[in-house]
């Protein structure tokens, strides 16, 4: 790997010339500048690759030959490199090589392709493994069936984790394990989990550094309470799911970096109450699905702004679900809640409809793919 090419024409004409919109560009070669670099570094470029990429580099040079194996933290992402072809029982041995071939530390760990409860030994055995000690991101998702799995309690080990994403299973009982610590935690992703209230609330407050949550149709708390003063983004979705326990409130306290919350695809949904958020930007969906949503000392009861106790004039995209065809008296209600508006969307259901025109009291109110026409409040 002696030459690096740096101009896309040069592979052209091997001439050096090469023809651009019917002008001569002359290609630039030059020396292989990245080779040169020190091995740490090579090691941090080579780890932002799939892994099949990452350990395809030791061919290409003497030079780039155990850059992978020794100075490139391990990103192991089994769907980058697995075909549909290829079965579980074939896949388990392919993890276990590569995890055997390469010394560590891990960076990050993501396996989507295999079921929890036939390999759950072999699941266990990888998270005890003194390669993945210090992992920054962990990303285990099982595929969606009736029965959810426990997920075993090595998983919960890592006090260096960043990025913790989990779905399709059950958090080992609380009982069984204390709250897990993660004081670097930044991004926490549930999805059809079932996990206690309070094993949920110990995780957050151990984690005082998070800056996004996203909960998406859980199970097994009925209260959600977040004081995180930290919290960018958060993102709830509680659809129906059986006969399980479904969230009932929802308590933000100190949202003082709060810039979106989004909540989503809820159905008789809970209560809502956010104090502090003076930076949101973005809100939705507020609709008939919230008994109640309070921001601030403001009230919002179903589709209606109860108590109006001040403007929130930091949100500028707002989202609404309508059970119905848009009224006029509502939607203009929530603009005067929010005159700083610049997108305001309403989700129907399909078989509404509306009129089309630019409105004149916000730059882009839109109701799918229509744009609503709003009279002046005068």
């Amino acid at each position: 790997m002696d030459r690096i090419l740096f101009s896309r024409e040069g592979r052209l004409k091997r001439s050096g010339r090469a023809d651009l919109g019917g002008a001569e560009v002359r290609s630039y070669e030059g020396p292989d500048l990245i080779s040169r670099l020190p091995d740490e570094v090579l090691g941090a470029i080579v780890t932002l690759l799939d892994t099949g990429e990452g350990a395809r580099t030791a061919a290409l040079s003497r030079r780039w030959r155990y850059i992978w194996r020794d100075f490139a933290p391990l990103n192991l992402d089994d769907e980058s490199f697995f075909s549909s072809l290829c079965f579980g029982d074939e896949r388990h041995p392919v993890i276990s090589q590569i995890i055997a071939a390469h010394p560590g530390p891990a960076r990050r760990l993501s396996l989507r392709s295999l079921a929890l409860s036939p390999y759950i030994s072999h699941f266990d055995a990888w998270l005890r493994l003194p390669v993945f000690d210090s992992i920054q991101e962990l990303s285990l998702h099982f595929p969606v069936s009736h029965y959810h799995p426990e997920m075993p309690a090595s998983a919960l080990r890592f006090a260096s984790l960043r990025v913790l994403d989990i779905n399709n299973c059950v958090f080992p009982a609380a009982g069984d394990c204390s709250s897990p610590i993660f004081p670097c935690l930044t991004h926490l992703s549930l999805r059809h989990v079932g996990i206690a209230e309070e094993h949920l609330h110990g995780i957050i407050s151990n984690s005082p550094g998070i800056e996004a949550i996203s909960l998406d149709t859980n199970f097994g708390y009925r209260r959600l309470c977040i004081s995180l003063p930290r919290l960018r983004y958060l993102a709830i979705s509680d659809r129906s799911f059986g006969e399980r326990e479904k969230l009932s409130e929802v308590v933000v306290e100190d949202a003082a970096s709060l810039e979106r919350l989004l909540l989503h695809e809820v159905d008789n949904g809970p209560s809502v109450r956010i104090t502090g958020a003076a930076k949101l930007k973005i809100l939705g969906y507020l609709g008939a699905g919230f008994p109640i949503v309070e921001l601030g000392n403001s009230s919002f009861k179903g589709l209606v702004p109860a108590t109006l106790v001040e403007q929130f004039s930091t949100v500028k995209i707002l989202a609404l679900e309508m059970p119905e065809a848009p009224k006029l008296k509502v939607v203009i209600g929530y603009l005067r809640c929010f005159p700083c508006l610049e997108k305001l969307h309403i989700m129907l259901p399909s078989n509404a409809s509306t009129a089309a025109s630019r409105p004149s009291c916000c730059n882009n109110i839109q109701v799918g793919s229509h744009i609503l026409s709003l009279p002046s409040s005068s």
